[in-house]
């Protein structure tokens, strides 16, 4: 049987997915509007989000509490508040309403107060975070809250206009892509279906597997600030990774790492192959690093024991949807399926 996952087999993969809808959406332009007391620390914190960028990024507006009501609530997606007191002032709790009122998360930055009085998330608010100062180490820990708060197409939006924002975006990606895949590993039982000195992946596993992961390079490449046609930027990316994307190279490489046996090492297989995969897309979008099997496997290895004890908390959940009981029922039917797909 040839190998399914030939480069030039990736494309048939793909075949169902709209890559131009996943690229409009990130695309999509937005509005963050800052608002302090006096206006400056808002000022502030655009330019260090807007850091990496020759000027301060247009998309985000700022202003001081007492002239907010200027701002585009209307069309905000988040919004910021920044205060040097853990409760606001009405202004700024004015401004505060605004932004909850249009629909959009409220993160609210505290600017000089450390204490856990200052840290407790008040009415409305999405997120709070404290700080001894505004400097870039607060930008880049409310850019992180700011990808959290946000939905998926619109987080990838954020980071493809601010580098500030992009390393909590692409973990993201890669973190919610890996927990998938190990999520599916469970799902389909794949310890019952392959013999213990082979890869621990059949056929339609691999399918699976390998098209979430090119579609979280492909998010990745996104939020990185790529662009263009994207026919052309998936096969790029493929072009780059080349024998690096295949989860069955990730997978040989932790092969006699752990004992093939259970469930367990099959879904740890698929979270930290997963993983690597993205790690090392990631370096190359932003660093222009070779991507090399070497590498792969490095990262795997790195990330086998998280993937380990993601995996065994999955499994403790007996009620769960990826729950033992149901990969029981699943064996019966995973044999004669993988017999057909080797047909």
């Amino acid at each position: 049987m040839a190998n399914p996952l030939k480069l030039a087999n990736l494309w048939r993969i793909l075949r169902d997915v709209d890559l131009t809808s996943v690229r409009t959406a990130a695309r999509t332009r937005f509005s963050l509007v800052i608002v302090s007391e006096s206006g400056t620390d808002a000022i502030r914190l655009r330019a260090l989000l807007s850091r990496g960028l020759p000027a301060p990024h247009p998309w985000i507006a700022c202003a001081a509490a007492q002239d907010a009501e200027s701002l585009p609530f209307k069309q905000v997606f988040a919004g910021v508040i920044v205060s040097r007191e853990p409760d606001l002032s009405p202004a700024l709790h004015q401004a505060a309403h605004r932004i909850t009122e249009a629909g959009a998360p409220l993160l609210t930055l505290v600017v000089g107060d450390r204490s856990s009085h200052a840290a407790v998330i008040r009415a409305g608010e999405r997120s709070r975070l404290t700080s001894v100062s505004l400097d870039d180490e607060a930008a880049e820990r409310l850019g992180a809250a700011l990808a959290e708060s946000v939905g998926e197409d619109r987080r990838i939006a954020v980071a493809a206009q601010l580098p500030m924002v992009r390393p909590a975006v692409f973990n993201r990606i890669i973190d919610e892509t890996a927990r998938a895949n190990a999520s599916f590993a469970l799902t389909t039982g794949l310890a019952e279906t392959i013999p213990v000195l082979s890869v621990p992946l059949n056929l339609g596993d691999m399918v699976v597997l390998t098209k979430n992961q090119l579609m979280m390079c492909y998010r990745i490449a996104l939020a990185a600030g790529r662009d263009g046609e994207p026919r052309a930027l998936m096969t790029e990316i493929i072009g780059v990774l080349g024998g690096g994307l295949l989860f069955r190279q990730a997978a040989r490489s932790l092969v006699g790492l752990i004992p093939i046996v259970g469930v367990v090492p099959k879904v740890a297989v698929a979270y930290a192959g997963t993983q690597a995969i993205g790690r090392a897309m990631v370096l190359w979008i932003v660093d222009g690093r070779q991507v090399t099997s070497d590498l792969v496997a490095k990262y795997s290895r790195e990330s086998l024991e998280r993937g380990r004890a993601l995996a065994e908390r999955l499994t403790r959940d007996p009620a769960g949807p990826t729950s033992i009981t149901r990969l029981h029922r699943l064996r019966r039917y995973l044999p004669a399926i993988t017999r057909r797909q080797g047909s």
